[in-house]
């Protein structure tokens, strides 16, 4: 069992269902856009586990969803439901802040990968960010569709 760190689509579709439930301490994950069904047992475990592990993700990630809002919430929740977790997210939970250490684990990120067709293709900023907060943790995986993420040396992508 690891911490699972959330890239922005994860974390849209985490805090959907989150936001949708009648008890967010006892919320029951389901597969989604963005939520493997791998991911899935994982989550429902760490939900209901000692608070070993935890789900993550980094402020930048809120700042990435309140940027494309629109694309990415498509109507699922509103702002105010948005506030109300950031205000007191769930014990589970936890808001990675973007501090000076992250800089060491950026460090880590490529610029560029190769994906499966050969060619090289850029890391953008914004995923690097979510790569790096996965190195900072202890122990964890990333929860992304992006291929080029899942292309990173060393980094654990579902």
């Amino acid at each position: 069992m690891t911490d699972l760190v959330l890239d922005v689509g994860a974390l849209a579709d985490l805090l959907a269902q989150t936001l949708t439930s009648n008890r967010r301490d006892a919320v029951r994950f389901h597969s989604d856009r963005f939520i493997p069904s791998p991911v899935v047992k994982v989550l429902n475990h760490i939900v209901r586990s000692d608070g070993r592990y935890v789900v993550v993700a980094s402020a930048f990630a809120f700042i990435e969803l309140a940027h494309k809002w629109d694309e990415i919430v498509q109507g699922r929740f509103q702002a105010r439901q948005l506030a109300a977790f950031l205000a007191d997210p769930p014990d589970w939970f936890v808001v990675a802040a973007m501090e000076r250490a992250l800089i060491r684990f950026l460090c880590d990120v490529p610029s560029e990968v190769v994906v499966s067709s050969g060619r090289l293709q850029p890391i953008e900023w914004t995923d690097a960010i979510h790569a790096a907060t996965t190195f900072s943790r202890e122990e964890a995986r990333l929860v992304t569709t992006d291929l080029r993420l899942r292309q990173i040396p060393n980094l654990t992508a579902s």
